[in-house]
């Protein structure tokens, strides 16, 4: 079996082959089914990456999310932990860890758990066993082991659908995958 190294590597190497227009031609049908999601029309929370590089662009559905009226909350690095941080606007974001376009840390602004939220994020690779590769650091993981009952999304290219990922223990699966291609739908999975 391929290490997950070598998965995300080539699963990378594959989104990176995409040229900007059709990045942003399948971002834009990704943004579209996000949307039509129950999930996400019943959620008041959302919490979504900035996209970087060729990952799916999220400039959209961040925008989409502010102007109907959900409180929006993106990702902050610091050591080897993650928060999550509300924006007002996308202006609010600066470069951060790795270059990677952050809110700021204020603590009346962090996010503290919501009965209706969704938490869409990002991934190398992915499998149809909903398994997900992120990027090498378990800022996802370990987050999210905080918040075992977070219903999540991840949002990818279907080129970065593989055929298997070896999993572990401790890496949590989306509840749902969308690409331009393929949607695989939540489940209830015991964690």
């Amino acid at each position: 079996m391929e290490t997950k190294e070598h998965i995300r590597q080539k699963a990378l190497a594959g989104r990176d082959c995409l040229s900007k227009e059709e990045r942003m031609e399948k971002s834009r049908i990704i943004t579209e089914r996000v949307i039509k999601l129950k999930e996400y029309a019943d959620a008041q929370d959302i919490l979504l990456y900035v996209s970087f590089r060729s990952e799916v662009e999220t400039r959209d559905l961040l925008e989409k999310a502010l102007q109907d009226g959900k409180k929006v909350y993106c990702p902050k690095v610091s050591g080897q932990r993650m928060q999550f941080y509300r924006i007002d606007r996308l202006k609010e974001l600066q470069a951060g860890y790795k270059g990677i376009p952050e809110p700021e840390a204020e603590s009346g602004r962090l996010f503290t758990g919501g009965k209706r939220s969704l938490m869409i994020m990002p991934g190398a690779a992915f499998d149809r066993e909903r398994n997900r590769i992120g990027y090498g650091g378990g800022y996802y993981d370990r987050y999210l082991k905080d918040w075992p009952f977070l219903p999540t999304a991840a949002i990818g290219f279907s080129c970065q659908i593989v055929e298997r990922i070896p999993a572990d223990g401790h890496d949590r699966k989306p509840d749902r995958i969308i690409t331009e291609d393929i949607y695989l739908p939540f489940c209830v999975l015991p964690r």
